[in-house]
Protein backbone atom coordinates (compact mmCIF):
# COMPACT_ATOMS: atom_id res chain seq x y z
CA UNK A 1 0.00 0.00 0.00
CA UNK A 2 1.61 3.18 -0.94
CA UNK A 3 1.60 5.91 2.18
CA UNK A 4 1.68 9.32 1.96
CA UNK A 5 5.20 10.72 2.73
CA UNK A 6 6.87 14.30 2.89
CA UNK A 7 8.59 16.32 0.41
CA UNK A 8 12.59 15.87 1.43
CA UNK A 9 14.06 19.18 0.59
CA UNK A 10 17.83 19.28 0.34
CA UNK A 11 19.37 22.67 0.88
CA UNK A 12 22.26 24.58 1.71
CA UNK A 13 21.97 25.45 4.93
CA UNK A 14 23.86 29.24 4.22
CA UNK A 15 22.75 31.11 7.74
CA UNK A 16 24.29 27.97 9.63
CA UNK A 17 27.51 28.22 7.33
CA UNK A 18 27.65 31.56 7.86
CA UNK A 19 27.66 30.99 11.11
CA UNK A 20 28.05 27.93 13.49
CA UNK A 21 30.09 26.97 10.42
CA UNK A 22 33.13 29.20 10.76
CA UNK A 23 33.15 28.43 14.49
CA UNK A 24 33.35 24.67 13.66
CA UNK A 25 35.33 25.38 10.76
CA UNK A 26 38.04 27.10 13.04
CA UNK A 27 37.91 24.51 15.67
CA UNK A 28 38.55 21.23 13.33
CA UNK A 29 39.96 23.16 9.74
CA UNK A 30 41.73 26.22 9.92
CA UNK A 31 44.35 24.83 7.21
CA UNK A 32 41.43 24.27 4.58
CA UNK A 33 39.13 26.26 2.59
CA UNK A 34 35.76 26.80 4.06
CA UNK A 35 33.06 25.69 1.86
CA UNK A 36 31.65 28.54 -0.71
CA UNK A 37 29.00 29.10 -2.20
CA UNK A 38 29.88 27.29 -5.40
CA UNK A 39 30.75 24.28 -3.39
CA UNK A 40 27.84 24.14 -1.80
CA UNK A 41 25.48 24.38 -4.68
CA UNK A 42 27.07 21.44 -6.89
CA UNK A 43 27.19 19.22 -3.42
CA UNK A 44 23.88 19.96 -2.77
CA UNK A 45 22.98 18.98 -6.46
CA UNK A 46 25.17 15.78 -6.27
CA UNK A 47 22.89 14.63 -2.66
CA UNK A 48 19.87 15.55 -4.82
CA UNK A 49 20.78 13.50 -7.81
CA UNK A 50 21.79 10.39 -5.32
CA UNK A 51 18.76 10.63 -3.48
CA UNK A 52 15.88 11.15 -6.04
CA UNK A 53 16.12 7.50 -7.47
CA UNK A 54 15.59 6.07 -3.82
CA UNK A 55 13.29 8.70 -2.72
CA UNK A 56 9.94 6.76 -3.34
CA UNK A 57 11.59 3.09 -2.25
CA UNK A 58 12.47 4.22 0.82
CA UNK A 59 9.67 6.49 1.88
CA UNK A 60 7.29 4.04 1.09
CA UNK A 61 8.75 1.32 2.65
CA UNK A 62 9.82 3.21 5.85
CA UNK A 63 5.92 3.71 6.44
CA UNK A 64 4.50 0.25 5.48
CA UNK A 65 6.82 -1.77 7.37
CA UNK A 66 5.89 -0.30 11.11
CA UNK A 67 2.82 1.23 9.95
CA UNK A 68 3.42 4.98 10.68
CA UNK A 69 3.20 8.04 8.61
CA UNK A 70 5.09 11.36 9.19
CA UNK A 71 3.29 14.09 11.21
CA UNK A 72 5.02 17.06 8.64
CA UNK A 73 4.12 17.46 5.05
CA UNK A 74 7.76 18.95 4.20
CA UNK A 75 11.22 18.12 5.88
CA UNK A 76 13.68 20.22 5.12
CA UNK A 77 17.12 18.32 4.99
CA UNK A 78 19.84 20.91 5.86
CA UNK A 79 23.61 20.88 4.57
CA UNK A 80 26.06 22.53 6.19
CA UNK A 81 29.88 22.32 6.44
CA UNK A 82 31.54 20.66 9.82
CA UNK A 83 28.28 18.98 10.99
CA UNK A 84 27.33 15.53 12.03
CA UNK A 85 24.25 14.81 10.92
CA UNK A 86 21.75 14.45 13.54
CA UNK A 87 17.46 14.11 12.78
CA UNK A 88 15.66 17.41 14.37
CA UNK A 89 16.41 19.71 12.43
CA UNK A 90 17.55 17.47 10.15
CA UNK A 91 21.25 18.61 9.07
CA UNK A 92 24.09 16.61 7.53
CA UNK A 93 27.52 17.61 6.93
CA UNK A 94 29.22 17.42 3.42
CA UNK A 95 32.01 15.19 4.27
CA UNK A 96 29.67 11.86 2.75
CA UNK A 97 30.04 11.33 -0.70
CA UNK A 98 26.88 11.06 -2.87
CA UNK A 99 25.85 7.54 -2.36
CA UNK A 100 26.56 7.45 1.23
CA UNK A 101 24.46 10.70 1.91
CA UNK A 102 21.46 8.22 0.88
CA UNK A 103 21.88 6.37 3.76
CA UNK A 104 22.84 8.65 6.31
CA UNK A 105 19.88 10.72 5.23
CA UNK A 106 17.29 7.56 5.23
CA UNK A 107 18.82 7.25 9.21
CA UNK A 108 18.08 10.15 10.27
CA UNK A 109 14.62 10.43 8.56
CA UNK A 110 14.14 7.27 10.27
CA UNK A 111 14.40 9.19 13.82
CA UNK A 112 11.87 11.56 12.61
CA UNK A 113 9.71 8.92 11.32
CA UNK A 114 9.62 7.14 15.40
CA UNK A 115 9.72 10.19 16.99
CA UNK A 116 7.42 12.78 15.43
CA UNK A 117 4.34 10.70 13.11
CA UNK A 118 0.13 10.70 13.53
CA UNK A 119 0.28 8.06 15.53
CA UNK A 120 1.46 9.18 18.91
CA UNK A 121 2.71 12.80 20.71
CA UNK A 122 6.51 12.64 21.50
CA UNK A 123 6.43 15.26 23.77
CA UNK A 124 4.66 12.99 26.44
CA UNK A 125 7.44 11.01 26.55
CA UNK A 126 5.90 7.42 25.48
CA UNK A 127 8.83 6.24 23.87
CA UNK A 128 10.95 6.91 26.29
CA UNK A 129 9.31 4.64 28.75
CA UNK A 130 8.43 2.04 26.16
CA UNK A 131 11.55 1.36 24.52
CA UNK A 132 12.94 0.02 27.19
CA UNK A 133 10.66 -2.32 27.83
CA UNK A 134 10.99 -3.37 24.48
CA UNK A 135 14.60 -3.70 24.00
CA UNK A 136 15.87 -3.69 27.90
CA UNK A 137 16.42 -1.70 30.69
CA UNK A 138 20.12 -2.21 30.64
CA UNK A 139 20.78 -0.06 27.47
CA UNK A 140 21.89 3.06 27.46
CA UNK A 141 19.93 5.69 25.99
CA UNK A 142 22.00 5.99 22.62
CA UNK A 143 21.66 2.18 22.24
CA UNK A 144 17.97 2.31 22.85
CA UNK A 145 16.80 5.01 20.10
CA UNK A 146 19.14 2.94 17.74
CA UNK A 147 17.91 -0.05 17.56
CA UNK A 148 15.02 0.20 15.93
CA UNK A 149 15.69 2.46 13.48
CA UNK A 150 18.91 0.36 12.55
CA UNK A 151 16.10 -2.53 12.39
CA UNK A 152 13.93 -0.77 10.11
CA UNK A 153 17.33 0.32 8.05
CA UNK A 154 18.41 -2.96 7.67
CA UNK A 155 14.73 -4.25 6.50
CA UNK A 156 15.29 -1.70 3.93
CA UNK A 157 18.10 -2.34 3.20
CA UNK A 158 17.58 -6.26 2.72
CA UNK A 159 14.02 -6.25 1.13
CA UNK A 160 13.20 -3.03 0.00
CA UNK A 161 16.00 -1.70 -1.68
CA UNK A 162 17.56 -5.30 -1.96
CA UNK A 163 21.43 -3.94 -1.91
CA UNK A 164 22.84 -5.91 1.10
CA UNK A 165 26.38 -4.14 -0.04
CA UNK A 166 24.89 -1.03 1.71
CA UNK A 167 24.43 -2.59 5.04
CA UNK A 168 28.02 -4.17 4.62
CA UNK A 169 29.12 -0.87 3.91
CA UNK A 170 27.27 0.86 6.75
CA UNK A 171 29.11 -1.48 9.39
CA UNK A 172 31.92 -1.50 8.33
CA UNK A 173 32.29 2.68 8.17
CA UNK A 174 31.18 2.71 12.13
CA UNK A 175 33.92 -0.15 12.85
CA UNK A 176 36.40 2.39 10.69
CA UNK A 177 34.88 5.92 12.25
CA UNK A 178 37.20 8.02 13.78
CA UNK A 179 36.05 11.28 14.23
CA UNK A 180 33.30 9.85 17.22
CA UNK A 181 32.63 7.02 19.26
CA UNK A 182 30.41 4.32 17.28
CA UNK A 183 30.34 2.38 20.55
CA UNK A 184 26.07 2.78 20.76
CA UNK A 185 25.41 2.22 17.01
CA UNK A 186 27.67 -1.13 17.03
CA UNK A 187 25.72 -1.96 20.35
CA UNK A 188 22.54 -1.76 18.40
CA UNK A 189 23.68 -4.06 15.56
CA UNK A 190 25.01 -6.53 17.73
CA UNK A 191 21.53 -6.57 19.44
CA UNK A 192 19.30 -7.48 16.08
CA UNK A 193 21.79 -9.47 14.96
CA UNK A 194 20.63 -11.46 18.48
CA UNK A 195 17.29 -10.69 17.87
CA UNK A 196 16.51 -10.42 14.60
CA UNK A 197 15.20 -7.33 12.47
CA UNK A 198 12.11 -8.69 11.70
CA UNK A 199 11.42 -9.65 15.53
CA UNK A 200 12.18 -6.06 16.61
CA UNK A 201 10.08 -4.46 13.84
CA UNK A 202 6.92 -6.75 14.76
CA UNK A 203 7.44 -5.95 18.29
CA UNK A 204 8.10 -2.20 17.28
CA UNK A 205 5.12 -2.29 15.43
CA UNK A 206 2.43 -3.40 18.16
CA UNK A 207 3.63 -1.20 20.50
CA UNK A 208 2.51 2.07 18.56
CA UNK A 209 -0.37 0.19 17.66
CA UNK A 210 -1.05 0.48 21.40
CA UNK A 211 0.77 3.77 21.66
CA UNK A 212 -2.00 5.08 19.84
CA UNK A 213 -5.15 3.69 21.55
CA UNK A 214 -3.87 4.79 24.86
Amino acid sequence: MKRNYPEIRIKDAWLLRENASKFLHELWGKDQELADDALMEKRVAEYEAAWKPYEAKIMNGMCEVVGLEFRQNIIDVYIAPWFAAFSDPLVIGIQNDPDTFVDVLTHELLHRLLTDNTSIDFQTGSLAKEWPKLFGEEHEFGVLVHIPVQAIHKHLYLEVLKEPKRLEREIENYKKETSYDPANYLKAWDYIDQHGYKEIIAKLKASYKELAIQ
